[in-house]
């Protein structure tokens, strides 16, 4: 896992849709990774009454596949099913948005740190997520880690998210509190 290989592997892989008045294409290539490490996720219409509601999320995998690949699979439904994104009744508020996304990332790191005890020790994988989920009002913009999402109308940068990076003190202090280290501006 993280490891190179002697020549880069350049076959993409390409998608595109429509639906909710977007469309989008996505293109993914392995490059120099032994294995494909990232995942994305591209989903217009979502379940549970939120047909008019799109998501899209691209998961950065750090030395292994499998994080990314399970938030790929999973984050949506971390945030559009726990009771802080539902709310008490109709459509979610933007405070019930809001929380729903920094539980459905909570209860995922929740899961993984259960996962990898029990079932897959030696796995150390990681990854980032940058994503949005929109809704016919608004645009949710989704970061974890570092990676980074842009808003351009018109050719011209309009908001970005800030990367979560151990050189910002911010973040360092944020990573020292949660029990982690950095060092070399690494965690």
């Amino acid at each position: 896992m993280g490891a190179f290989l002697d020549k880069p592997k350049m076959e993409k892989h390409n998608a595109q849709g429509q639906g909710n008045g977007l469309r989008y294409g996505l293109s993914s290539m392995q490059g120099w990774r032994v294995e494909m490490e990232d995942a994305h996720t591209a989903v217009i219409g979502l379940p549970s009454g939120l047909e008019s509601w799109s998501f899209f999320a691209v998961y950065d995998g750090h030395a292994g596949s499998q994080v990314a690949k399970y938030c790929c699979e999973h984050l949506l439904d971390h945030i559009t099913n726990n009771q802080d994104f539902k709310g008490s009744a109709g459509a979610p508020s933007v405070e019930n948005v809001k929380n729903g996304i920094r539980t459905g990332f909570l209860e995922i790191d929740e899961h993984m740190r259960v996962m990898s005890e029990k079932k897959h020790g030696a796995d150390r994988s990681g990854s980032t997520a940058v994503g949005v989920l929109i809704s016919p009002q608004h645009t949710y913009f989704i970061n974890c880690g570092d990676s980074r999402g842009l808003l351009c109308r018109n050719r011209k940068v309009h908001f970005f998210t800030q990367d979560h990076k151990p050189s910002n003190p911010l973040e360092k202090e944020r990573i020292q509190n949660a029990g982690g280290s950095v060092m070399i501006q690494r965690v």
